[in-house]
């Protein structure tokens, strides 16, 4: 429940999300919230596009949370190795933890810690969306030119020039 004003809230409640994702960075969006159950992704990747995002976005708010020098600059691995070497997630021979270390980034991102962070504009999912939907276009067509191909070799459709072999 979030307190808009005297009186007036606003209460986000589960809902249902669509069987696939067709646009990937919504996905990721996603994940990184915590809309996503943890078993459905792989944590690295996650923390990998959050923090590129972040860089380009928020690096004043990684170089601030984490104690990180020009986060602007790095790449998102060096980013999550930063954190994971500031927040003590290392392994044997100084080699850091990149599962802990990721860890680590999308609980400090959905606890709010690092600011108020918006993930996406209307105008950039409407370019993924557009995006998505031609993959998919170009998905389905392959999808239907394997059934076509499977309904020609079983009899169930006539061979396009005409002829069928017996």
């Amino acid at each position: 429940r979030i307190v808009l004003a005297d009186g007036f809230y606003l209460f986000d409640t589960p809902g249902v999300l669509w069987p696939r994702i067709i646009v990937a960075k919504s996905g990721y969006n996603l994940a990184a919230s915590g809309a996503i159950g943890r078993n459905a992704y792989n944590e690295e990747e996650v923390a990998l596009e959050l923090l590129d995002y972040l860089r380009q976005n928020y690096a004043g708010a990684l170089q601030a949370r984490f104690k990180i020098d020009d986060a602007a600059s790095q790449t998102d691995e060096q980013l999550l190795d930063a954190i994971g070497r500031q927040r003590g997630a290392l392994m044997g021979k100084g080699r850091v933890n990149t599962q802990k270390a990721a860890e680590i980034a999308i609980y400090e991102f959905r606890a709010g810690t690092l600011g108020r962070i918006t993930l996406e504009t209307p105008e950039q999912f409407a370019l993924w969306l557009e995006a998505g939907r031609q993959k998919d276009a170009q998905r389905q067509i392959k999808k239907d030119a394997i059934e076509l191909d499977r309904k020609i070799r079983f009899k169930q459709v006539p061979r396009p020039n005409g002829r069928n072999l017996a």
